[in-house]
């Protein structure tokens, strides 16, 4: 199926949640906001936004709400049309940390597994 997005190795760990939870999560950590500026913040720390439409990002928020990772809130000032706002919880803080730990167990595994196959044949 060519073409579409999310296919192909590129796509497959950051559509599974595998990095892109976790980055939307790191991006709240420093920061409340709103989803648009969220996809350019993504942008800013390495993921690919050309391979990942919008209404990916705001469904996630919207399961990672439901999980209770992210709280959301309407924000109704200024001149424009009201912005949903998300702000990361304790439990989403939680989250990250034990990714992190996941995360740092994985890339040992990895390096021993390279080391392995650029060695010996």
């Amino acid at each position: 199926m060519r073409g579409r997005r999310g296919r192909g190795c590129g796509g497959q760990f950051l559509f599974s949640g595998e990095m892109l939870i976790p980055s939307i999560l790191i991006i709240l950590k420093k920061k409340s906001i709103h989803g648009y500026s969220l996809i350019e913040d993504l942008e800013s720390i390495g993921i690919d936004t050309s391979l990942l439409h919008p209404s990916i990002v705001y469904r996630t928020l919207r399961m990672m709400e439901m999980h209770g990772l992210v709280a959301s809130d309407w924000n109704t000032e200024g001149t424009g049309p009201a912005r949903r706002i998300y702000t990361i919880t304790d439990t989403g803080k939680g989250f990250l940390r034990e990714w992190c730990l996941k995360a740092k167990r994985d890339i040992e595994m990895m390096e021993k597994l390279i080391k392995e196959a650029e060695g010996g044949e």
